[in-house]
């Protein structure tokens, strides 16, 4: 995928149980979706936290998801432990990671990238590595555009 290309729909479970659609916020709310390889890891733990410490100066005009394999149950918990104020989203099988060109080596794991996904559903940004700090360094830069 690249800058400009259509981000892929889907419809995936969040923490809540809620079930959460992309296209529900195509022309509402721009939308920070983040992959990552697993709840409860230290580069995990502090890519989400990063992004919570920042999420206050965005949620008005973007709408923050993060996506991995894990079950509901383990990103409620997730979710609960680190009071984190957006969902995280489970992908089962990860179709939405393979999408999204998520995947590791041979689909084996979800890989670390960030989009930024714009009102027309249009991917405005990628961040790549699975380095946590240039993913909280992009969010960060959102709270001043």
């Amino acid at each position: 995928m690249k800058i400009g290309d259509p981000a892929p729909d889907f419809e995936l479970e969040s923490n809540t149980g809620e079930k959460i659609r992309l296209a529900d916020y195509f022309g509402k709310k721009k939308v920070v979706l983040f992959f990552y390889v697993k709840d409860n890891t230290p580069g995990c733990t502090s890519e989400v936290i990063g992004i919570k410490n920042h999420h206050t100066k965005i949620s008005d005009r973007y709408e923050v998801f993060g996506i991995n394999q894990g079950s509901k149950e383990s990103h409620a918990s997730f979710c609960q432990k680190h009071e984190l104020p957006f969902k995280i989203l489970t992908d089962k099988g990860k179709k939405v990671a393979a999408l999204y060109h998520a995947t590791g080596i041979f689909g084996a794991y979800t890989k670390r990238i960030t989009y930024l996904i714009g009102l027309d559903g249009k991917i405005e940004n990628i961040v790549e590595g699975m380095g946590a700090v240039n993913h909280i360094s992009f969010i960060q830069s959102l709270t001043s555009s």
